[in-house]
């Protein structure tokens, strides 16, 4: 499952002085500025100069701990920060105010850069400059202390120039979707400044240095969009603010970290090794192993969110278990209670941070019986021996010796013989047919009881012109016509 992380990511520019290394934390979410003045000596001078003061006081001095050293920085146009010197002598600048002197000439192995230097290309304009207290340990849990002041370049000369302060600025970043994205999704990215009339850009960046794209702030607002990322991992996001005009309005920046994850998926297999199939049939004690996927994955050196499990909706055991950095819990031993009921259930693993679920369902005992095959057995049969045999029977009982005694009663005792046992034999056999026929096809149940209900008119027709026939050709027998050509005798 998976988890949101935040955490705080400050970028170090580490400068090697003598025997220390002194660090510089840079990141706007933690900047405060120090309630006081910078003054130069000298207050003016040429972009040339190397170092380009010789001295400078701080009027509340450099509070603790950023008292190791102080670097003196340019704000250029486009947002960048040009040191222009470091130092850490006189350090730690613990007096109020805090002055440092500065060789007229740059000594070897220190960081003395000339304005020209600094900027590469020298146009004539206003430039804030920062003075930054400074120390050797990093500590990012305290904000950064900075002095602001501004210098005016003109041509190759620069002078201190008197302005209001800068007003400070913020900037904060959110991801849709919130928290984490499954792996091959865009992300959207919106920064808001305030204050909201701040003119100027954001930059959007990827694991500090990366930059994703570059928008222009409106109404407090820039927004841009993370490429799709195939694999799960933690990515840091930043957002930095450039004013259009550093004179009005600082610099800020703040970072998070977000979370691509896989797609929730699960495999099981038993204690043999082999992966079990869907919703497989399994019994008390039984012993499985579970890997999961779709998790937040573990920052780098410590373990990813906590995966909680249970069984049916109550807790499991183990109850929890954590995922890795790729986001997953990986062949979890699970042991299938011994005191589980037949039926059906399911184990779920739940992202205790990012709410994820993953189930994974099976049936314990055996499976239940269905009544269709039954029902549909009982009732053919039954339908069919019923109604095929007795059809049969009646029609054939009934019609043949009813057709054959009244035919021979009305035509007399030769013709009467034998119209009563032409007629009654073949309605008898029409009616044991019948019968054979309904027997036959009692599976169909209606059906068959529908098919001998159609067969009696015809039946009964073919019987009447059987007798007919029957009689035409002992009548022709008797003249010796049959099978004679031209006049017979009595003609």
């Amino acid at each position: 499952m998976k988890r949101r992380m935040h955490a705080a990511v400050l970028s170090v520019l580490a400068l090697i002085l003598g025997t220390g290394a002194l660090v510089f934390t840079t990141s706007g979410a933690a900047h405060a500025d120090i309630n006081g003045t910078v003054t130069l000596t000298p207050s003016s001078g040429t972009v040339t100069d190397k170092p380009f003061v010789t001295g400078l006081s701080l009027s509340a001095g450099c509070p603790a701990p950023y008292q190791d050293a102080l670097r003196v920085s340019l704000i250029t146009p486009d947002g960048l920060t040009k040191a222009l010197l470091v130092v850490k002598d006189g350090a730690p600048y613990t007096s109020v105010p805090a002055e440092v002197t500065l060789p007229a000439t740059a000594p070897t192995g220190d960081a003395y850069v000339s304005i020209s230097t600094a900027l590469r290309t020298v146009a004539d304009g206003t430039y804030p400059l920062t003075v930054e207290c400074g120390l050797a340990t990093p500590a990012t849990d305290q904000a950064l202390r900075t002095y602001t002041m501004a210098i005016e370049i003109t041509g190759q000369n620069w002078a201190v120039k008197q302005t209001a302060p800068a007003t400070q600025t913020t900037v904060t970043l959110t991801e849709s979707p919130v928290g984490h994205a499954q792996v091959n999704n865009k992300v959207a990215l919106t920064a808001k400044v305030q204050p909201a009339d701040a003119a100027g850009r954001v930059q959007f960046l990827r694991d500090g240095t990366s930059q994703i794209a570059t928008a222009t702030v409106a109404d407090g607002t820039a927004t841009a969009q993370l490429p799709a990322l195939a694999n799960p991992a933690l990515v840091p996001l930043g957002a930095i603010f450039v004013p259009d005009d550093n004179t009005k309005y600082t610099q800020s920046s703040t970072t998070v970290s977000y979370a691509i994850v896989d797609e929730p998926d699960v495999t099981v297999l038993d204690d043999t090794g082999n992966a079990l199939s869907d919703t497989p049939n399994l019994k008390g004690g039984q012993k499985i192993a579970v890997t999961a996927t779709g998790f937040l994955p573990a920052p780098s050196g410590s373990s990813g969110e906590s995966v909680d499990l249970t069984l049916d909706g109550a807790a499991a055991t183990p109850a929890t278990a954590p995922a890795d950095s790729a986001g997953a819990v990986d062949n979890l031993a699970y042991t299938l209670p011994g005191s589980v009921a037949d039926g059906s259930h399911k184990l779920t693993l739940t992202g205790h941070t990012s709410g994820v679920a993953v189930d994974f369902p099976f049936t314990v005992g055996a499976a239940a019986s269905t009544g269709g095959t039954t029902a549909g057995d009982t009732s053919g049969d039954t339908s069919g021996d019923s109604s095929g045999s007795t059809a049969g029977d009646t029609a054939g009982d009934s019609s043949g010796a009813t057709a054959g005694d009244t035919s021979g009663d009305a035509s007399g005792a030769s013709g009467g013989a034998t119209g009563g046992d032409s007629g009654g034999d073949i309605g008898g056999g029409s009616g044991d047919s019948g019968g054979t026929s309904g027997g036959t096809s009692g599976g169909g149940g209606t059906l068959a009881a529908t098919g001998a209900t159609g067969v009696l008119p015809l039946t009964g027709l073919a019987l009447v012109l059987a007798a007919g026939g029957g009689y035409a050709v002992h009548r022709v027998r008797r003249n010796g016509k049959l099978l004679s050509f031209g006049p017979s005798p009595r003609d």
